[in-house]
């Protein structure tokens, strides 16, 4: 997961919701009688955008809007009507997530891979946790929303062995409170993201390794062009960080070390 900065909502949802206030999400899908087909797609459109093309939560490339790849998450369920908060219509709950590796029609492993209950992730296994009660429908805080991660320090770090994500002890440690945190610290608070994600399944796992590799095979060309190894990691951080931004962001953040954080601070990184 890597920080998020949402822009402003679309002006077909904020006049959509101001036509039709108790509407659905699904009501405003199929609704084309006050354009709620039009917010619809502008703010699929928006979350993708503003993401760069990743899902908010495990980063795999979502550019091309595809449906049978993508779809909107509502961070708090648009289900829970134990409030009068319409979170379903709130741009602000809003973000683009893959499908969680629950279609098999797209045949890239990346994307699914059976079985698919152990290689579900995202918010199709957050939503599978909470039918389940092990985690709560007014999840904030329990886990970590995307917009609330701050640009730096990182708080997650990959095994280069087996691609598993971690948190950072280090970057936790230096960062400041994070709202509504229930757990001891932050540490816990991002183990419990990944767990209440799955973002360690199989899937995830070896599409992260396939990165890992890459990344280590062309810090091997730097040595041999001559470079030494920190200067190899800042050539390697303009190379992958030169448009915004590639799939598995925080793998190879993590794999340039500071290499990257140079970079993201010298273009004022914010998400």
């Amino acid at each position: 997961m890597k920080a998020i900065r949402k822009s402003q909502e679309p002006i077909s949802l904020e006049n959509y919701r101001l036509a039709v206030p108790a509407s659905t999400w699904q009501q405003m899908r199929n609704d084309s009688d006050n354009d709620g087909q039009q917010a619809y797609g502008d703010c699929r459109s928006q979350t993708i955008s503003d993401q760069k093309g990743l899902c908010a939560f495990c980063e795999i490339d979502i550019h091309d809007n595809n449906p049978l790849k993508c779809r909107v998450e509502h961070f708090h369920p648009k289900s829970d009507t134990n409030t009068p908060h319409n979170w379903g219509l709130d741009w602000q709950n809003m973000f683009a997530v893959c499908n969680g590796g629950t279609r098999p029609e797209v045949e890239d492993d990346s994307f699914h891979m059976p079985p698919i209950k152990a290689n579900m992730s995202c918010d199709a296994y957050k939503d599978m946790m909470i039918q389940k009660g092990q985690l709560p429908v007014n999840c904030e805080g329990w886990i970590i929303n995307p917009h609330h991660l701050p640009p730096f320090p990182s708080l997650f770090r990959v095994h280069k062995g087996t691609g598993e994500l971690e948190p950072d002890p280090t970057g936790c440690a230096a960062c400041p409170p994070l709202p509504s945190n229930h757990h001891q610290d932050i540490q816990k608070l991002i183990q419990h993201t990944i767990d209440m994600l799955n973002l360690n399944c199989d899937r995830l796992q070896q599409a992260r390794l396939k990165i890992i590799h890459h990344i280590e095979k062309n810090k091997k060309k730097q040595r041999q062009n001559g470079y030494s190894s920190q200067q190899g990691l800042n050539n390697l951080a303009h190379i992958y960080f030169r448009n915004s931004w590639p799939a598995f962001f925080t793998t190879i953040r993590f794999c340039l070390g500071q290499g990257a954080e140079t970079h993201l601070n010298s273009i004022t990184f914010q998400g």
